[in-house]
């Protein structure tokens, strides 16, 4: 039998307190990502390949729902906004919901026939993310973005589709604006 439980969750860090696991990803794993790859390799050689962003869960044995954290450290590659992978879910009927903590972000969503939408992530904004949409978290502010997610344990992740043709946008800094423009390496 599942019993409740309090998780503590601080809304600057990104900790959770009790979690059930963590990762990091730094900007080498993100190669593909981002349209800059010399500026890239470049960040990576002289600044120690930075964290991007960081994930920790609590996810309770036999629950149908996960949730965790996301905390995405602020900067750019070449003009670009550090970002996620940005995924599918596995399973194309379930969504997801992000509820932003602190920092300024931009939530960019696709669906599988071409439409983007964009929701501002800002803190008390709860972003729901419905079936079948890709979805990429950038922090376009100059301080960490935190935010909770929560899901369905069986929703898997697929970044295959993502990693191999891009997403159709892409989030840059144009004269310290965000701006949302069409991805130039964008694969149909």
């Amino acid at each position: 039998m599942l019993l409740p439980e309090g998780v503590l969750i601080n809304g600057l860090t990104g900790e959770v307190s009790p979690d059930t696991g963590k990762y990091t990803k730094r900007l080498s794993e993100l190669r593909e990502v981002f349209q800059d790859r010399a500026e890239l390799d470049r960040m990576v050689a002289t600044e120690g390949d930075p964290v991007v962003y960081e994930v920790i869960e609590y996810k309770k044995e036999g629950s149908d729902l996960f949730f965790g954290t996301t905390t995405m450290e602020a900067g750019n590659v070449g003009g670009e906004y550090f970002m996620t992978r940005g995924h599918f879910h596995q399973r194309r009927d379930m969504g997801e919901v992000y509820y932003t903590q602190s920092g300024h972000g931009v939530l960019l969503l696709e669906s599988r026939d071409g439409e983007t939408r964009v929701v501002r992530m800002e803190p008390g904004v709860c972003a729901f993310i419905p079936p079948d949409w890709a979805h990429r978290s950038i922090n376009v502010g100059t301080e960490k973005l935190v935010f909770v997610w929560v899901c369905n344990v069986e929703a898997g992740h697929d970044y295959g589709d993502i990693l191999k043709r891009g997403m159709r946008k892409v989030v840059v800094d144009r004269d310290g604006a965000d701006v949302i423009v069409d991805n130039p390496r964008y694969a149909a």
